[in-house]
Formats: C-alpha cells, structure tokens, sequence
C-alpha cells in the first residue's frame, strides 16, 4: 500500500485517485523523483485519455472507472491516432506526432497502469507493450547487447568496400547514431547550414565538426561536437555529396541544402532508416554468429548510445543535454537498464549517478 493510502487508511477509488496516487508515488522516488511542474503535462494526458475512452463508448456503459480499467492496447492506440495531434503544424505537413510526444504519452499510460496494477486493480498491466506499438522501431528500454553494439562500432570504422558515395552515406549516417545519438527526424532534416567546421591551415582535415541542431522544444536545440572518427565518415560523404546530388535530379529544391539525400535524390524517410540500420545490425550479427534481436532501428541504436554515455560515468544532466532530453524524466524509458548499470557499476562509474549539473 502506497504511503499516502497508510495515512488515510483509503486506497484511490476513481480514475482521478489513482493518477494522482500514481503521481505521489513517483514524486517519493529517490531517483528522479517527479516534480509538481513536470506532472501537469502528465495530468493532462490522464485526463484527456479518460475523457476519451467516455466520448468513444459505444456500449452504453458510460461508466469512468470500468471503462478505464477494461481500457487495453488497442484503445491506447487509437486514442494516440485519433485524439493526439502534433502542437504546431504547417499546412500540408504530416499530422504524425514527434517520437517525444508519443513516448510521453506511452509512458504515462504505461507508468499509470502499472501502478493500478500494484494496487491491486488489474491483474497486469495492460499498456506494458505500449511503446513498442506505437513507434514501429522504438521500444520500451530495447538496447543493443554489448558485444553487438561493439561490433557495430567495428563495422563503422572499417572502410567501405567499393567505397561508392552511398556507402560512404551510410557509413556516415551509422556513425551520426552511435557517436551523437541522433534521432531519425533529426538525421532527416540535417542541412549543410547546420555544419561548423573549424578550417585552420594544414589541420582542416582533423578539425573539430560540430553540428547546430535544430526543434520545437528549447532542448533539442543544441550543438554536438562530433568524435573524431564520425566527423571523418562525415567527411568522406562531404567530399562526393555535391557530384553525388548532381548525377541525379533532385526531388525538390529542399534537397539541395540537405546533407543526407537517398538514391532517388529525396529525403531521407523513416523506413530508409529503418532498412539502413536492420542491414547493418544483421550483418554484425551474422559475424558474430548471433541471432536477430527483437528490435532493428535508429532509435535502438539511440536508446543504446544513451546508455553507453551513463556507463562511462557521463553525468545525467549533461546526457539529457546531449541527446535533446528537456530533462533527467527523459531517461524513464531505459530505467531497467539503468538500475542495472547503478547495481553492477556504480563503484566503477560513480559519475554515472550524479544528480546535479556539470
């Protein structure tokens, strides 16, 4: 029993309770504790999501609590679909919501859940897949295992075969994910504007590369100074991009200021990412003789980067700064992994755990 049910001796009865019991729960933890200006989004969402499973009863029932309890995946989806629209749109753009709102939204969900669950309410939690429904490549705490993702580090340092532009592209791309950690949005829209080299002399080739990042929320407005082996990948498709674009025909004037374009000369989408990083996390796998994990895309290389940055001791402040994260909250989709990184490393990586900024 929650401590707020030991002092009243009442345990949460409506939908409203349980949010806010769920929310008193979260705000006593000891890591990441959740603050009362960080939950009024998230009392939103829970409210917005009740008032929606009572506008789409078709039953007859009408009744908040049964709906909310009987409430599953299927629900959750539609409701992510159908009631979730991006806060600013332009016209004609995709009405898809960004990859951050819709893990807010899952995580609420799936977090609320749980708790009715260790309430006593339900007998699982019904949204503990959620994530993995929503975003087709982005999973609830999926990373890479260690020897896999070392292998990949491998693969990006080894050169090209044919060394032909596209491989030279991907190479870069792969070495974007595992050094920066950027998101498929945010390798998509990348233009040469966003580049900052420092060009002095015979050093222009090893010079620092930085990339001005750009989005709707203050975080994930940023720079990223690249390590020294990604900015060379980054190089090597530099040096052929231009003749690259211009052996084909664009697809739109857009694409001439981007600096990743596929073979059709178009943006890059999601699904050509998606192809990209299961061919390479394949291969890797086949070289080590291992099988397939459950999950092959952009955003598990991310979510592995991520956690890399904690194991080697980065403070979580500065790796929410970096991966774009408004703040340590971020992190809850890969809390598994990081109690167990806390657990087995915390003598090894001390800074790993520190709450404070650098």
């Amino acid at each position: 029993m929650q401590k707020a049910e030991q002092e009243t001796g009442l345990s949460p009865s409506t939908p409203l309770d349980w949010f806010e019991s769920w929310l008193l729960e979260r705000a006593s933890e000891r890591e990441n504790p959740l603050t009362p200006q960080a939950a009024e989004p998230y009392r939103y969402i829970w409210s917005s999501w009740c008032q929606w499973l009572l506008g789409a009863d078709r039953s007859g029932q009408s009744e908040w609590t049964g709906l909310v309890l009987a409430a599953g995946p299927t629900q959750a989806m539609a409701f992510l679909l159908d009631h979730v629209k991006p806060a600013t749109q332009r016209s004609g753009s995709a009405t898809e919501i960004s990859i951050v709102t819709r893990e807010r939204y899952c995580m609420v969900l799936r977090g609320v859940y749980g708790h009715l669950q260790r309430l006593g309410l339900l007998t699982e939690n019904p949204m503990l897949r959620l994530y993995e429904l929503a975003g087709e490549d982005r999973p609830d705490a999926e990373v890479l295992a260690p020897e896999l993702w070392h292998r990949l580090l491998e693969q990006a340092a080894e050169e090209p075969a044919d060394r032909s532009p596209f491989a030279l592209r991907d190479r870069a791309l792969l070495w974007l994910m595992l050094d920066a950690a950027l998101t498929p949005a945010e390798l998509s829209a990348l233009n040469l504007g966003q580049l900052e080299q420092a060009l002095a002399g015979e050093g222009a080739a090893d010079a620092p590369l930085t990339i001005r990042l750009q989005g709707n929320r203050a975080a994930q407005r940023r720079e990223l100074q690249l390590g020294a082996p990604a900015a060379a990948a980054l190089r090597d498709w530099l040096a052929v991009r231009s003749d690259t674009l211009a052996k084909g025909r664009p697809d739109t004037l857009v694409v001439l200021e981007l600096v990743f374009f596929t073979e059709r000369r178009k943006p890059l989408s999601r699904r050509v990412l998606f192809h990209l990083t299961s061919r390479l996390i394949t291969q890797a796998c086949a070289s080590l003789g291992l099988g397939l994990p459950r999950h092959l895309g952009p955003l598990v290389l991310r979510n592995t980067a991520i956690l890399h940055w904690l194991q080697d001791g980065m403070a979580q402040d500065l790796v929410c700064r970096r991966a774009g994260y408004q703040g340590r909250l971020a992190l809850e989709h890969l809390r598994t992994h990081l109690a167990a990184i806390r657990n087995d490393d915390k003598k090894e990586h001390p800074t790993a755990w520190n709450t404070t900024s650098p």
